[in-house]
């Protein structure tokens, strides 16, 4: 059975990625940089927790204190 993608809005992304606006998403989205969203109706839009994830571990891992 195929396991069901969680959409996340806009607020959900901002705490997961740590982003302080919806402006810095949309930005990273018109310039290639993060995923883009799932269109549910004209003015509503949701990311997928899956493409998120995904966009977090391609991002480059930075050792701090060494």
């Amino acid at each position: 059975m195929a396991e069901l993608d969680t959409l996340l809005t806009s607020a959900e992304v901002l705490k997961i990625t740590g982003y302080k606006s919806r402006s810095t998403i949309w930005r990273k989205v018109k310039a290639g940089e993060f995923p883009q969203p799932v269109a549910l109706s004209t003015q509503t839009t949701r990311w997928s927790r899956k493409d998120i994830q995904d966009w977090k571990d391609a991002l480059p891992k930075v050792a701090y204190g060494e």
